[in-house]
């Protein structure tokens, strides 16, 4: 962390310049049950197995998520209080310790700190008043200002996840390698439905030429490109909903994915672009007239999984058409 730079990773794509401090609260105040999606219906085990002796488990790295953003958390707040104190180092090790051993075992408490934790440290940067944000504290010798620390925890917890999958993968577990296309690609200036365009340009901010009308639940880093299946789309349709792609505000309808294997963590090469899941897309009230009866809450993750938007980050920015491949990596 280094709090004069802004914070890069060219591993996970991280890049706070491109975060707000609003972005912060909601991705923290979501950290426990985006790490519950990443590994829901895998047992102790798998969650507890190494990929190899040097490689964390997924409960390592969601016990050293958990440690570094309580860490963060008292930083933050000390800054957040008072310009130029000092700040806690962060911790090196996983926090797997003996006294931790209960927490390594059992996913429910493991899930549990990071639920805490990432819930304290939103509700307290949602609270902080503007202006306390260009706030510094000293660490080692550097100086780091307030906001730079809590992007430091974004960073490491989503960092993680991507760890998470790709040691999941190594035991054997998690979403596996597939294939499948790209079906249609949809932009918009904003609202529903978005329109049929021939190519994109995807960046790290989206795709090129899609604007949302609602900017205020819209447009996180998290949030880049709306995914949707074109399966799904067309069972819905043969059940006689008046729905197709791009009515429900998808930027890539996909075809030929296993939709239910899909969880935070996994990667899609798409054309030349790179994206990655990251938590399930809410559905409102706007898409309600795709529905015959109007219950448009039926795509709810919580209420049917295998039928519900996914968002996504963009890890490489590239180039999609219709029919290109779609390569799900293994996570």
């Amino acid at each position: 962390m280094d709090g004069v730079r802004p914070e890069t990773c060219s591993e996970c794509g991280f890049d706070a310049r491109v975060w707000r401090v609003r972005d912060a609260v909601s991705m923290l105040g979501a950290l426990g049950v985006w790490w519950r999606l990443a590994t829901e219906g895998l047992t102790p085990a798998e969650l507890n197995a190494r990929p190899s002796p040097a490689v964390w488990s997924a409960l390592e790295y969601g016990t050293h998520s958990a440690l570094v953003t309580a860490v963060v958390r008292e930083g933050v707040a000390a800054v957040l209080a008072a310009d130029g104190v000092p700040l806690p180092a962060p911790p090196s090790g996983a926090g797997a310790t003996e006294d931790d051993e209960a927490a390594r075992l059992d996913p429910i408490r493991a899930v549990g700190d990071l639920e805490r934790e990432g819930a304290a440290l939103a509700r307290l940067a949602h609270d902080a008043p503007p202006d306390a944000w260009a706030h510094v504290g000293h660490l080692a010798g550097a100086t780091v200002q307030a906001e730079a620390a809590l992007f430091h925890a974004v960073h490491d917890a989503t960092h993680h996840l991507m760890d998470v999958g790709r040691g999941l993968a190594g035991v054997g577990a998690g979403t596996p390698a597939h294939a499948g296309r790209v079906v249609r690609v949809n932009a918009s200036d904003g609202g529903v439905p978005k329109r049929e365009v021939a190519c994109g340009a995807i960046a790290h901010d989206g795709l090129a030429g899609d604007r949302q009308a609602d900017g205020l639940h819209h447009g996180r880093p998290f949030q880049a490109l709306c995914l949707w299946s074109a399966d799904v789309i067309a069972e819905l349709a043969a059940d006689g909903h008046p729905i197709g792609p791009g009515c429900a505000g998808e930027n890539l309808t996909l075809g030929g994915i296993d939709w239910c294997s899909l969880r935070p963590g996994a990667r899609l090469r798409v054309g030349t672009a790179l994206a990655e899941v990251s938590f399930p897309a809410v559905p409102c009230g706007k898409q309600a007239r795709w529905f015959s009866d109007g219950d448009f809450s039926r795509i709810a993750h919580e209420r049917n999984p295998q039928w519900a938007r996914w968002y996504a980050w963009v890890r490489e920015p590239g180039q999609v058409h219709p029919g290109d491949p779609v390569t799900v990596q293994p996570r």
